[in-house]
């Protein structure tokens, strides 16, 4: 199984620009990106401010901007999401000794999505 090359990502224009890592326009990007996973993005946005509420703590809202936001960082560059969900497919039908190297591919595209941004 290849690794995706850094090259996936230099040299090439994302789908759409990195958003402020604020939920409003994680929102906006989410909806330009994948429409369909704006309703998971607004049920998890409930949850982590009830939660919030709950604990009165800031941590639940802060975990769910970052989650956002590196699936937002994948997501914009289309091959690489393509490769993480096909990554993703492969370890939920694999045996443990592929779901291991399939798994390490699945951090290095993080990885890259998150360089990406910096």
């Amino acid at each position: 199984m290849a690794v995706m090359s850094q090259s996936v990502v230099e040299g090439r224009q994302p789908a759409v620009p990195l958003p402020a890592r604020e939920p409003a326009a994680l929102r906006a990007t989410v909806a330009r990106l994948d429409p369909a996973a704006l309703a998971r993005f607004e049920a998890d946005w409930t949850a982590a401010t009830a939660r919030a509420r709950d604990e009165y703590s800031l941590l639940p809202a802060r975990y769910f901007v970052e989650h956002w936001f590196s699936w937002v960082a994948v997501e914009r560059w289309p091959a690489l999401a393509a490769r993480l969900h096909a990554c993703g497919r492969i370890v939920a039908e694999s045996q443990d000794r592929t779901q291991r190297r399939v798994a390490a591919e699945i951090s290095q595209i993080l990885q890259q999505a998150e360089t990406a941004t910096a």
